[in-house]
């Protein structure tokens, strides 16, 4: 009896199997997980992931799990009990198809076993948007409706891949497995960082297997794989070879007992690799090959001539063949091909998979492939690249696969024309990294083809300014300037190509050196003058923008001036919207011009432009709404374009800078669940690197809302993220000081040390040059409420400080009611009861009040019912704690509300006076002593974790005892608590935080 292909059960591999288990239970608590498989050929990868994908899909109740013998296909298996529905299991095989691959090959197979396992109008309704819909039904067939709209666009490709994932498993969990990302395209492992980084709190797994033997320094993977290693969220898994007994129990379930001199011989001959265990048992008694190819041959040297032929055109084709393709350029008939696919498949060289076969190992293909003769190698994939042309339809990845079809038969002109009809293709529907590879390609034929530019429809120069557009498009600065430079080498007569490629290296020196080549942009700018072209006078515009971001004054007004005049003479919204939103920019820089930014990017959010350009106008003007203190235009300005990138589907690309913008406005009026939410959405939009912004306005958030347990565990998890951000963008740090200032806020200010480890950096920030107007003026509000308060003494030099620095501000209403609001702050340290109260009084009225972020808001109405206290004017004070109380929970602003409850305490203004304190003695005198001395320091502020370090208790033993004394007590919260406390011990130090 022949040996079986395969171990019935995996050997080893136990802590590489509990690694993806881990990884899985992750993912079913919410936790996206990218699990990186890396091993040398054969070492056993693809047995891993299938025993992995066995066990998570196999059903308790009994059903039939995923196959481990054969490629997993897409199921769903509802775990009983479980609130999450899944796995969904989609796989997807990365095919050598050279440098380039065709453009998201892998995720075609993917897509197909997602709509497979969970139906049409599911797949629908997780894209999200009709243009969505559009783009993924160029690989889904099926999933577009029946008669769509016929302008209907379509979105951009990753993105409604990304959109789809994140949305499917918002309910389901869903497990996608990319194997041999060694061959990987640009546009899938693209995909592949991106959701390794961005995706958070969904029900997603993502594994990726790779040939750790096939990455050398220069192989396009090796980047990818360098920044995945920087991404939390990936786990990394090393599959080595098995030891010596590993290999024994592997022979022990291929044949049974053998001789252990034999047993040790194969195991130092396999060197412990699984696939080469398996070949050398099946050989049996016959004597072993000389060398590794011989043996990854032998199956294949056992066939016939027939069979041989047959597997070598497959091998050609890449891991998987459908049956119609190898029919149509195998050069067998119909019967003798039967014949030698059968005998292939009992011999185990391939397997049948689906409408085709596939090779059982990726080392077997090559090793065949490497048996072509020249002449076969040409002939063979020449014809691949002809049925493809004849027969597959107009596709991006069947154009890039007879692109590399060609190049293998050796015939450039047609592998170049191929090239040009998948550049095409790509990108009207795919992705701008095939298309920048694309364009690279070309290049590199363009010598050696004749009539390169009629076949292409352009220019060498053009290309390459293409291909830097491309790289800038992606984020890939070196990639750009370098494609930019080589352009620029080749380009002397085309000064429109030569601007743009000026241009071009003008924005990626400055990306990536954080310096300005000037000279380019002004040389661009002599080259188009006097060009009676419409296309010179939009790239004029775009580089006089570029200088008048660059410059200060009258010459900066002038060329922004001249950009948006050159815009309107051209007719192009597109170039007209980003001038307006420069001029906005430049104004703003003005303090006292504040408001008029607002009127160009009013003009420029009306503009019929492209939904990408739409969002970046629209992002521009909720920022500038936010800075002068409209807050609820803010918001709605925000929704609305917002609403515009969702239906466009593009709101991974554009809707980040959106969502944050919208949250801020949201948290400014008080709207704090839904500003939550836009603040999540945009943290699992943006990198991690760019989200910190994001992790900077919960953390406020969380400190305002008197949620500072929260607020310090975010800032645990998020650490690296943070120090990498502070890394990079070193002069955003200052806006952490301020972040922690504002964590330490208390009723009268702050605790002298604690002040001092952070008011000279929150100085910085309001001194910088850098951010905009109102952030700074932020700092100085936070530097005021940090040092000022009913009470305190304040130095001259601080006085001075602050008033010098309100003094300069604009005098437009925004800016003034921060003045206000430090002016009142100075005069609670040394003026009457009467002018606090008025000062406070004055700044709370309506049409001044609103122009303050919800924060600052309840601490002002704080302020006054202080002052209004000291002035004797005890009935209004009560009126408005009361209503602090009642709203700020609401409102995101927990601690003012703590604030405001301490104090009505304190001043014993709650209704029956002492009758209700003495009730309140009798609730507290039911406390056991451990849980008096919890709500003391409860009443004093701290959090469970401080709570636990005073009193030498866990963080957990803590929450259990507030939760024991808020229901003993008959209190809602801890503000509460700490109020009964402070009025039971009549101690006004108590209460105090």
């Amino acid at each position: 009896m022949p040996a079986p292909s395969s171990s019935p059960r995996m050997v080893g591999r136990h802590a590489e199997l509990a690694a993806l288990l881990e990884a899985f239970d992750d993912g079913t608590a919410g936790t996206p997980r990218t699990v990186v498989v890396r091993g040398e050929a054969g070492v056993g990868k693809t047995r891993l992931v299938q025993e992995f994908l066995s066990l998570v899909t196999s059903d308790p109740l009994g059903a039939t799990a995923t196959s481990s013998g054969s490629s997993p296909s897409s199921g769903s298996t509802a775990v009983s009990g479980s609130a999450v529905e899944g796995p969904v299991v989609a796989f997807g095989q990365c095919v050598d198809l050279g440098p380039i691959g065709a453009p998201f090959g892998p995720v075609r197979r993917v897509l197909r076993d997602l709509h497979a396992a969970v139906g049409t109008v599911a797949l629908r309704e997780a894209a999200g948007s009709a243009a969505a819909i559009a783009s993924l039904a160029a690989l889904v067939p099926g999933i577009a409706e029946v008669t769509p709209e016929a302008d209907e666009p379509a979105g951009e490709f990753a993105e409604a891949i990304e959109v789809l994932l994140e949305r499917l498993s918002q309910r389901r969990h869903v497990v996608v497995v990319l194997e041999d990302l060694q061959w990987a395209d640009a546009a899938t492992m693209a995909l592949l960082k991106t959701l390794a980084s961005t995706l958070r709190g969904r029900h997603l797994t993502i594994v990726a297997t790779y040939r750790s033997d096939d990455i050398d320094r220069f192989h396009p993977l090796r980047p990818v794989l360098a920044e995945l290693d920087r991404t939390r969220s990936v786990v990394r898994v090393e599959v080595t070879p098995l030891s010596p007994d590993e290999v024994a129990e592997q022979v022990a379930q291929l044949v049974g007992g053998r001789d252990p001199r034999f047993v040790e011989a194969l195991a130092e001959r396999s060197g412990g690799i699984p696939f080469l265990v398996e070949e050398l048992v099946d050989l049996g008694d016959r004597s072993l090959p000389d060398t590794l190819r011989e043996l990854v041959l032998a199956r294949y040297a056992r066939l016939g001539d027939d069979a041989q032929q047959a597997v070598r055109t497959m091998a050609a084709g890449g891991m998987h063949v459908d049956d119609d393709v190898l029919a149509a350029v195998t050069a067998l008939d119909e019967n003798a091909l039967d014949h030698a696919v059968r005998e292939a498949i009992d011999t185990r060289v391939i397997l049948a998979d689906g409408a085709g076969y596939r090779f059982r190992h990726a080392l077997t293909r090559e090793a065949v492939e490497g048996e072509m003769l020249p002449s076969e190698r040409v002939r063979v994939h020449r014809r691949y690249a002809e049925h493809l042309r004849d027969h597959r339809g107009d596709s991006p990845d069947d154009a890039s696969a007879a692109a590399e079809h060609w190049l293998a038969a050796r015939d450039l002109p047609a592998a170049f024309d191929a090239t040009v009809a998948a550049l095409r293709q790509s990108r009207s529907r795919f992705s701008p990294a095939t298309a920048a590879k694309l364009t690279e390609r070309l290049a590199e034929l363009w010598d050696q083809v004749p009539d390169a530019q009629v076949r292409a429809g352009t220019t060498l120069p053009e290309l390459h300014l293409d291909a830097a557009e491309a790289w800038h498009d992606l984020g890939e600065a070196e990639r750009s300037l370098r494609s930019a430079n080589e352009g620029l080498c080749v380009c002397d007569d085309d000064p429109l190509t030569r601007a743009g490629l000026l241009r071009q290296r003008f924005v990626e020196t400055y990306n990536l050196e954080h310096r300005g080549r000037t000279e380019d942009l002004h040389e661009a700018v002599a080259l188009l003058e006097g060009i009676d072209d419409p296309r010179a006078r939009v790239l004029l515009s775009r580089v006089l923008t570029n200088i008048a971001l660059d410059e200060h004054g009258e010459e900066a007004a002038a060329h922004a001036a001249r950009a948006i005049a050159l815009a309107e003479e051209a007719g192009d919204d597109d170039a007209l919207a980003v001038a307006l939103t420069v001029e906005a920019w430049r104004i703003a820089g003005d303090e006292d011009d504040e408001l008029g930014a607002l009127q160009p990017l009013e003009r420029a959010a009306t503009l019929r432009v492209e939904p990408p350009l739409r969002a970046y106008a629209g992002s521009a003007l909720t920022d500038m709404l936010l800075r002068v203190g409209r807050f609820d235009e803010a918001a709605v300005v925000g929704a609305q374009h917002y609403d515009d990138v969702v239906r466009a589907g593009i709101e991974r690309g554009s809707g980040s800078g959106l969502a944050y913008a919208l949250a801020q406005a949201l948290f400014a009026t008080g709207r704090a669940e839904a500003a939550r939410r836009y603040a999540q959405r945009s943290r699992r939009l943006m990198s991690p690197l760019h989200g910190a912004s994001v992790v900077r306005l919960l953390a406020s958030h969380l400190a305002w809302d008197d949620r500072m347990a929260e607020r310090d565990d975010l800032l645990v998890v998020e650490r690296p993220t943070i120090e990498d951000s502070r890394r990079r963008y070193p002069d955003k740090h200052g806006w952490w000081a301020v972040e922690r200032a504002e964590a330490i806020l208390a009723p009268d200010g702050a605790d002298a040390d604690a002040v001092a480890d952070v008011l000279s950096d929150v100085f910085d920030v309001a001194a910088s040059e850098t951010g905009s107007p109102a952030v700074r003026r932020y700092a100085v509000v936070t530097a005021a409420l940090l040092t000022l308060g009913h009470g305190r003494t304040a130095p001259p030099e601080l006085r001075d400080r602050l008033g010098s620095a309100i003094d300069a501000w604009p005098l437009h209403p925004a800016a003034q009611a921060g003045a206000g609001m430090v002016r009142a702050l100075l005069a609670d340290v040394d003026g009457s009861p009467a002018d606090r109260a008025a000062a406070w009084e004055a700044l709370t009225a309506e049409s001044t009040i609103e122009l303050m972020t919800i924060w600052h808001r309840h601490v002002a109405r704080y302020r006054l019912a202080q002052a209004l206290l000291d002035s004797g004017d005890r009935e209004a004070a009560a009126a408005i704690l009361t209503g602090i109380v009642a709203t700020a929970p609401g409102d995101g602003v927990s601690r003012v509300a703590r604030w405001a409850a301490e104090l009505t305490a304190r001043a014993r203004l709650e209704p029956g006076g002492a009758g209700a304190a003495a009730q309140d003695d009798g609730v507290i005198a039911t406390l056991t002593p451990r849980e008096l001395q919890v709500l003391e320091l409860v009443a004093e502020g701290l959090t469970n974790p401080q709570i636990g370090r005073r009193l030498f208790i866990s963080p957990k033993t803590a929450s259990v005892h507030v939760s024991a004394i808020l229901a003993k007590i008959g209190a809602a919260n801890r503000a509460e608590a700490a109020a009964l406390y402070t009025a039971s011990a009549g101690s006004p130090t108590a209460a105090s935080t």
